[in-house]
């Protein structure tokens, strides 16, 4: 009987050491697994097919031995770059995201068109950079770019500059060219680089400013001839073709790219994704391949890169500010409209104060000439300039409202309340003409700022 007891609570003992021992087992810390343990996506906002898209491809493809789990590219095109580059910046800070920056990161915040900027990302290293160069057709009578810049100077805005696009980099390009050269080209928009080559081959535009790759088959054609590259040394395809730099010009402006990720990413991923994409880099048949397509890789990692961005970025943004392309882009800010109309309204006002002036000097006038019918004359005139005044005060005071109003129920409903009121004060029309009137003009409006002309409204 007891030899029973013993032997029972020997065995609790023995089973409650086991659930401790299996309960502090649960308590230990799991260990976590090496970086990187499932894939890695490369967000590249260039459509596929481009050169972004294949040196990403290329490079994901060399990478994936290094980290021993998938590299895959994932394309986010739209709004001039502006949709990728959004996604990448606010993705987990995991590692597990790595987003392939272009030259839009430095250009599409100044334009008013992307919130993202590149103080939203850790920049990790260049991998590309296209300088701009100087094209002009193998006929033209330039065959220098200081020629072509003389001759811009003695003609202005009459030389046609071919670019891919208002605002787009190639279009910076010639216009950072003419501001160095004290030139002045009239600028040709086209949908892309290759629409602006082609037209460039066809004689509607006598020079482009694009990559040595959209214009490479061509020279070696001998129906293109290439004046310059915009940057400090030679292209090792052109070496006959002189740099800005040894030309006496500080341009250094071209289509670039480079790998990046979103802020908060630990150091120690941070550095195991450098080293591999670095070693990535350096394999031969990347190399390769990158020079067979055209590519101009240019590895820069670290701080010089962060450097060489924030200098694209402050130079694309003085060439914004002095063009004023800022301000039909939507660089402007929700007070730009506000702002507009008080200079609208305090104009109104002056020529109100004016007209009164007028009005109270012809009375006096008048009075001192004492005639019957002067001054009966006098009377209408007053008449009309007082209705006029009492007119224009309202619409000024209605004008001070909206402005007070813009912040609070946005432009859309200020406005239509606007107009609705300039419309009653009219004694024109009936309550529900003017509700019409305010709709129909108010939408429009707002359409025309805020769609059209891109201004950023309350």
């Amino acid at each position: 009987m007891g030899g029973a007891i013993v032997g029972r609570r020997i065995g609790l003992l023995l089973a409650g050491l086991l659930l401790l021992t299996g309960g502090l087992a649960g308590c230990r810390p799991r260990e976590e697994k090496p970086f990187p343990s499932r894939p890695i996506t490369i967000v590249c906002p260039p459509a596929p097919g481009g050169i972004s898209d294949t040196l990403t491809r290329a490079l994901a493809a060399a990478a994936q031995p290094e980290f021993s789990v998938p590299v895959v590219v994932e394309n986010k095109p739209g709004g001039a770059n502006a949709v990728g580059l959004n996604y990448g910046a606010h993705s987990a800070p995991d590692g597990y995201t790595v987003t392939y920056v272009v030259a839009e990161l430095a250009i599409l915040p100044h334009l008013g068109l992307s919130p993202i900027s590149p103080d939203d990302f850790d920049l990790l290293a260049r991998t590309n950079y296209n300088p701009a160069a100087v094209t002009v057709r193998a006929d033209s009578p330039w065959r220098s770019l200081p020629q072509l810049l003389e001759a811009a100077r003695a003609r202005p805005e009459t030389i046609r500059a071919g670019n891919s696009g208002t605002g787009s980099i190639w279009h910076l390009a010639a216009v950072a060219l003419q501001e160095a050269g004290g030139a002045r080209f009239k600028h040709v928009p086209f949908g892309g680089a290759a629409p602006a080559v082609q037209a460039l081959l066809g004689g509607h535009v006598d020079l482009v400013c694009v990559s040595p790759t959209e214009v490479q088959a061509h020279v070696e054609a001998g129906k293109l001839r290439m004046l310059a590259v915009l940057t400090t040394q030679r292209d090792p395809l052109f070496p006959d073709v002189p740099s800005a730099r040894e030309l006496g010009y500080t341009l250094d402006i071209g289509a670039w790219g480079g790998l990046a990720l979103p802020k908060g990413v630990p150091a120690d991923r941070r550095e195991r994704l450098l080293a591999g994409f670095r070693r990535a880099f350096g394999q031969r048949e990347f190399q390769q391949m990158m020079a067979e397509r055209g590519v101009r890789l240019a590895w820069l990692e670290g701080e010089p890169f962060r450097r060489f961005v924030q200098t694209q970025s402050e130079a694309n943004r003085r060439l914004i500010a002095r063009l004023g392309m800022n301000l039909t882009r939507g660089d402007v800010g929700p007070w730009y409209f506000p702002r507009l109309l008080a200079g609208l309204v305090l104009t109104l006002l002056l020529a109100t104060a004016v007209v009164g002036v007028l009005g109270w000097r012809s009375k006096v006038r008048t009075t001192i000439r004492g005639g019957v019918g002067s001054a009966r004359y006098s009377m209408l005139e007053e008449a009309e300039a007082r209705t006029m005044s009492g007119g224009a005060w309202r619409i000024g005071v209605l004008s001070l409202l909206l402005i007070a109003l813009l912040p609070l129920v946005g432009f859309l409903a200020s406005c239509t309340l606007f107009l609705f009121t300039a419309a009653l004060f009219s004694g024109r029309v009936r309550v529900w003409q003017a509700a019409v009137y305010a709709g129909a003009a108010g939408v429009g409006v707002w359409w025309l700022f805020g769609s059209m002309l891109g201004v950023s409204l309350p």
